[in-house]
């Protein structure tokens, strides 16, 4: 009988120090926190593969003509998107006085935001091919608006 007893002992207390091991349960219970902390961090992650590239920016442009009102679009500036998150901003040679800057970027399917060492600057996503946003934020004068158009 004291045999039992001390064999049964023996067997709690193992158990007790895996239990104790294990957080004080089994390693499944952890798995759902794991499992949405996973999917938080991938929610918030940037799919760089969607902006990756160069994207053209100009602004609409109108004027007056011996046939009447004229309109097109100039051409300002390059943004060049990096698949790693990097983002460049270039004036076109005839805009040299536009701004030039670098940084890093993120973004989602709405909106993406550039972080430039002279400043943030956000632009919204309009479809998989343009983009737009406020053309003062890029030195732009007279114009409200920049759309860009991805280039590849």
């Amino acid at each position: 009988m004291k045999r039992m007893n001390i064999v049964k002992l023996f067997g709690a207390a193992a158990l007790a120090v895996t239990l104790a091991a294990c957080g004080g349960g089994s390693g499944e219970a952890a798995a759902p926190a794991e499992e949405e902390a996973t999917e938080e961090a991938a929610a918030t992650e940037t799919d760089y593969s969607f902006f990756a590239g160069q994207w053209r920016g100009s602004v609409e442009v109108t004027g007056e003509t011996v046939y009447g009102t004229a309109g097109g679009n100039e051409q300002m500036l390059d943004v060049v998107f990096g698949d790693d998150g990097t983002v460049e901003v270039t004036p076109l040679e005839a805009h040299a006085d536009l701004l030039t800057d670098s940084g890093t970027y993120e973004g989602t399917e709405s909106e993406v935001t550039l972080h430039l060492s002279s400043g943030d600057i956000t632009l919204t996503v309009v479809d998989n091919a343009t983009m737009s946003g406020n053309a003062a934020d890029f030195g732009i004068d007279g114009f409200d608006t920049i759309n860009f158009d991805f280039y590849g």
